[in-house]
């Protein structure tokens, strides 16, 4: 009881997105809305709304590309975001995002696979329709996307040694 105690009293609800978080935490990492003040980086003589939540970048309600959902800067705002959670990679094939969340996870990156497939009433692929999302928290995007990048190898991401897989 007493250590649930403690933890509710060390967090609240992001006043943003209803997220609980670390009640000293300056900015939600879900959905970037800052509890402190700092000027927008491209409007110093604004005061920024939330930080993008990809790259920390504080931004007014004028740069926010996120929507209302987030925040987000001009440079990621091609980047899909889902409640705090960063897409990272795409394929049709369950295992082998599950494959990449498991390699991500192995090198202290937090991951999870979104899958929109109808795995029991349509036998055949849909293409975007059931794609198969890894995804990281936001803030660890970069290093995320850094990691697959060293492991592509011909347009499939590899990790691991090759000495390590069996002969055919």
């Amino acid at each position: 009881m007493q250590d649930e105690e403690l933890q509710t009293e060390l967090t609240e609800a992001c006043e943003h997105c209803g997220e609980e978080i670390a009640a000293d935490f300056p900015a939600c990492p879900a959905c970037g809305y800052l509890r402190v003040q700092q000027p927008c980086v491209n409007h110093s003589d604004r005061d920024a709304e939330g930080q993008c939540v990809i790259c920390g970048a504080p931004v007014c309600a004028d740069c926010n590309r996120g929507g209302e959902s987030h925040f987000v800067c001009e440079t990621h705002q091609e980047i899909p975001v889902v409640n705090g959670w960063a897409q990272v990679y795409t394929t049709p094939d369950d295992i082998e995002a599950q494959l990449i969340s498991e390699n991500l996870q192995a090198q202290g990156l937090d991951a999870r696979v979104l899958s929109q497939k109808d795995h029991f009433s349509i036998p055949v692929g849909l293409g975007d329709l059931s794609q198969v999302r890894v995804l990281v928290p936001a803030d660890a995007y970069s290093e995320a996307i850094d990691l697959i990048s060293q492991h592509m190898d011909g347009g499939e991401v590899r990790f691991g040694d090759d000495e390590d897989l069996p002969d055919a």
